[in-house]
Formats: structure tokens, C-alpha cells, sequence
């Protein structure tokens, strides 16, 4: 008996079939291989775990960390945060102060970052590998780079990370020291963690007598000379360091250092200096888009014009602080900033505004879990609900 030949109509069911199964396939494979997106936001770059094999002095992990950050070619899109504003982030996420400690799921909340760059170097004798991980909130992707020395690891890796986040990269890659390299720095860096202000003190003088030009040693000499209120001795080293600053061209340094100012001539009753500074400060960090010191430059601009009664205007820089945060997705920051312009309300007897934001402010504590801001901003919460009962 002669074999029945299939109908054009099941040739065609079977062509549409495979040529769906092919479909599926191929749609399969790219959803594999296309990078997760990223949301736009906060990278934060942890400092360099270095294994203990690794014995030049020029490195060390703040070092590494320091140069990985200033390599990385970024869309404005991800504004990076700087190496202190990390440690402080850290520090706050962590109760032991060491990031090896710190739960990443943890310190993405507290920093608002979108992205945790964690890296660790081992190796020795021109041969060192890198071995990297990027954390994201729902995705982590890791990767090892192999490199004769640890600044070709370092550059390959920010190289492979800017062509992940930014494609379309355009600045080049410039020569790059650390001022994070100095033993004595980071000797001194431990013992401010420590609360052993004396011992740290006597290392960043030692260390700005051999080179007066480390901007990060004289700011962090400032503000210990800020918080012992040694305010002649403070004056001197902030204008040795903001000479410095502006010879370097060192916009990040100048916003930074002349926060430092504006904080002492509020402390000393200089309040008009204060703003003036505060103005100029803010220009250094808008050339750099520092928008945390930004952040923090309208906050204090904020209370100083508060409490010389001049309150429309102390509004206008509360809200302008928490713009910027915003911008860092920046949660402690805006948090704070919040709190502000709460007490600001009630001083004007606007109690359900100020209800409004100190809500605003404690749904942020909650869902970021800032512990330390917890308390205060409860306690702020029942003091306006108190009022508005009465």
C-alpha cells in the first residue's frame, strides 16, 4: 500500500514549529548573555582586600581602593562615592568598623548605592590576580583579571567595569598616586577609628612636616583641631591646606576644607564668613559634582541662616540638602536634612508640615534601617505629635 504524503497544511505546522522552537532558542540564549541593567544610582567601591603575601609599601587596601575609584569611568548617571565618604558609610553600617565585617545587603541600604564593588588581590612576583564581585540588589557577577603588577589589575579592572556600566566612555585614563599610600596616614586613619585622637595627631603632624602637600593629612588634622577647638592652630592648617588645594586644582579638597572653615567661623560667631565660604565651597563641589558635600555644605547653610532668624532662606538650603542626597540616594543624609526642616516647622508652629516630613524621615530610617537615627527621629516625631494634640 503506497505511504500517504502529509498535506501543505501540516508542512506548514511543522515549519511555523521549528521556526518557533529556533525563536525560543535564540531568544533564550541572548536573555543569558545580556548584561543585567542597571538602575541608575550610587556605586560604592569597598577597600581592596590585599592578601598577605603582598608586601610593597606603595600599597595597601585604602590605596588600591583610592585608585580603582578614580579610574573608574562612570556616566554621571552613577556618581561615585570618595574613598572617607565610603569609610564613613562603612562605619555606620558596621559596629566594628571593618568592612571585611559589613553585610553587603546592609550597606547598600545605609549608602542608597546601587552597585558594591568588593575585590581582593593575591599574588606576588609580577604575577597577581584580582579577583572581583559586583554586588547589585537582586544579581552579583564576578570575574578574575591576571596582571604583572597590582596598578595593571587595578586599571584592567576599572577598564572592564566602566565598559559593563558606561559603553560609551569617552575620558581617558590619566596617571593616578594615592595619597592614601602613606603608612603613617593609615596608621593614623586607625587610630581616629579608635577615638585615640592624641596618638593620631602626632602621625599627621609627623607626616605633613615630611610632605606638606598631603591634602588628605592636613584635612583630617583640621578636623581633629575642629573638634578640640584649637581654633588658631585650626586656621593655620586650613589655609596651608587650602593653598595647597587650589595649586593642585583640587576641587574635591577645597569643598571639603572649606566645610571645615565655614564650621569654625559658625563656632566662633563668624556667621557671615561662614556663608560666604559655604558659597564658595559649593562652586568647588558643583565643578566635581560632589553631591554630598554639596549635601552637607546646604545643610549647615541651612542652620546657620536658622539661627540668625533668617528662616525662608534656611528652608530653601534644607531642601535643597536633601535634593542632593537624593541625587546620591543618599537615605542618612536626607534623613537628617528631613529632621531639619521638621524642627524648623515647629519652631514656626506649622505642625502638620512638620509632621509631614518628619513622616517622610522615619519611613527612610525604617526602610534603611538606620539605627542611629532611629531614636532621634523618633523622639522628634513625638514631640510634633504631642504639639499638634495640644
Amino acid at each position: 500500500m503506497p505511504q500517504t504524503k502529509p498535506s501543505n497544511k501540516n508542512k506548514y505546522i511543522a515549519a511555523i514549529l521549528v521556526l518557533l522552537l529556533i525563536s525560543m532558542s535564540i531568544y533564550a540564549y541572548l536573555t543569558l548573555v545580556k548584561p543585567t541593567s542597571l538602575a541608575t544610582g550610587t556605586i560604592l567601591v569597598l577597600p581592596v582586600n590585599l592578601s598577605t603575601d603582598i608586601t610593597d609599601p606603595q600599597w595597601n587596601r585604602y590605596a588600591a581602593m583610592d585608585m580603582l575609584i578614580n579610574q573608574l569611568n562612570l556616566d554621571v548617571s552613577y556618581p561615585l562615592l570618595q574613598t572617607e565618604d565610603i569609610l564613613h558609610i562603612i562605619s555606620l553600617a558596621a559596629n566594628d568598623h571593618s568592612s571585611q565585617a559589613v553585610d553587603i545587603t546592609q550597606l547598600m541600604a545605609v549608602s542608597g548605592s546601587v552597585m558594591v564593588i568588593e575585590t581582593r588581590i593575591t599574588g606576588s612576583d609580577k604575577q597577581y590576580q584580582l579577583a572581583y564581585t559586583l554586588h547589585q540588589q537582586h544579581h552579583t557577577k564576578t570575574g578574575v583579571i591576571n596582571a604583572s603588577s597590582i596598578e595593571k589589575a587595578l586599571l584592567a579592572t576599572s577598564n572592564l567595569i566602566t565598559q559593563q556600566i558606561n559603553p560609551q566612555h569617552s575620558k581617558t585614563t590619566t596617571p593616578f598616586h594615592s595619597r592614601y599610600s602613606s603608612p603613617q596616614l593609615i596608621k593614623a586613619m586607625a587610630q581616629l577609628k579608635l577615638g585615640d585622637t592624641v596618638a593620631a595627631e602626632k602621625q599627621l603632624s609627623a607626616l605633613i612636616n615630611v610632605t606638606p602637600d598631603n591634602l588628605v593629612a592636613l584635612r583630617l588634622l583640621a578636623s581633629i583641631q575642629l573638634q578640640q577647638h584649637q581654633y588658631e592652630r585650626l586656621n593655620n592648617t586650613l589655609t596651608a591646606a587650602i593653598d595647597q588645594a587650589k595649586h593642585k586644582q583640587d576641587e574635591h579638597e577645597l569643598a571639603k576644607l572649606r566645610l571645615l572653615l565655614a564650621q569654625s567661623y559658625t563656632e566662633t560667631n563668624k556667621i557671615e564668613q561662614a556663608l560666604g565660604v559655604l558659597n564658595i565651597g559649593k562652586t568647588n563641589a558643583a565643578k566635581v559634582k560632589d553631591w554630598l558635600t554639596l549635601g552637607y555644605i546646604s545643610q549647615l547653610a541651612g542652620m546657620i541662616n536658622q539661627r540668625i532668624g533668617r528662616n525662608d532662606e534656611a528652608r530653601k538650603q534644607f531642601k535643597k540638602a536633601i535634593e542632593y542626597h537624593q541625587m546620591m540616594g543618599y537615605p542618612v543624609g536626607q534623613t537628617q536634612a528631613l529632621n531639619d526642616l521638621a524642627e524648623l516647622e515647629v519652631i514656626e508652629y506649622n505642625y502638620p508640615q512638620a509632621y509631614r516630613y518628619v513622616n517622610r524621615s522615619y519611613d527612610l530610617v525604617a526602610h534603611h534601617g538606620l539605627d542611629d537615627l532611629e531614636k532621634t527621629t523618633f523622639k522628634l516625631m513625638t514631640k510634633i505629635e504631642n504639639k499638634m494634640q495640644h
